[in-house]
């Protein structure tokens, strides 16, 4: 393959998966956007370092995954400190906006903020639509140990979201 096909084809992959990346990394900084934004062009960076280790017979989402988790998780052993930020939820349109479901969305993902990076990994990935086998390979994961892990968050979450309590 020739180097203009070569950054053709990572432009097109780029441009397919930087906004779930990006979301990604969001859940783990904490809606931090300017971290995520850092750890979404780390994540690329080294995608194209280590292009030529990419076995093309493997999911090229799967692969950049595990580059997106390995940089989140590395920043947050660098940092040590968690962003204190309020949450930013998508701008929607006038006619659509419904502050109590707002508050719904606010109190969820406050009470998402509060799980191990990892279980906050799996459930934002999960909400994301990510396909489980996607993250069963992302994460290293059996398909039961998934499954298992996703209904224990849900416990967890649930008296969280439904009454406040953490």
């Amino acid at each position: 393959m020739s180097s203009s096909e070569e950054e053709k084809l990572f432009k097109t992959r780029f441009e397919e998966h930087k906004d779930a990346v990006f979301r990604l990394c969001l859940g783990y900084f904490r809606q931090d956007r300017a971290v995520a934004e850092d750890a979404l062009q780390e994540t690329f960076v080294k995608a194209w370092i280590h292009r030529k280790q990419f076995r093309e017979e493997a999911n090229w989402q799967t692969w950049i995954y595990r580059i997106a988790v390995n940089t989140c998780l590395l920043q947050l052993k660098k940092e040590k400190k968690e962003a204190q930020k309020a949450m930013e939820l998508a701008i929607q349109p006038q006619s659509e906006y419904d502050p109590e479901k707002e508050q719904q969305i606010q109190r969820m993902y406050a009470c998402i903020d509060q799980l191990s990076p990892q279980n906050r990994l799996l459930i934002l990935m999960v909400l994301e639509g990510i396909p489980y086998a996607t993250i069963e390979e992302t994460l290293g994961l059996s398909s039961e140990n998934l499954r298992v892990k996703i209904h224990r968050i849900k416990k967890q979450l649930y008296p969280c979201i439904s009454h406040g309590n953490t």
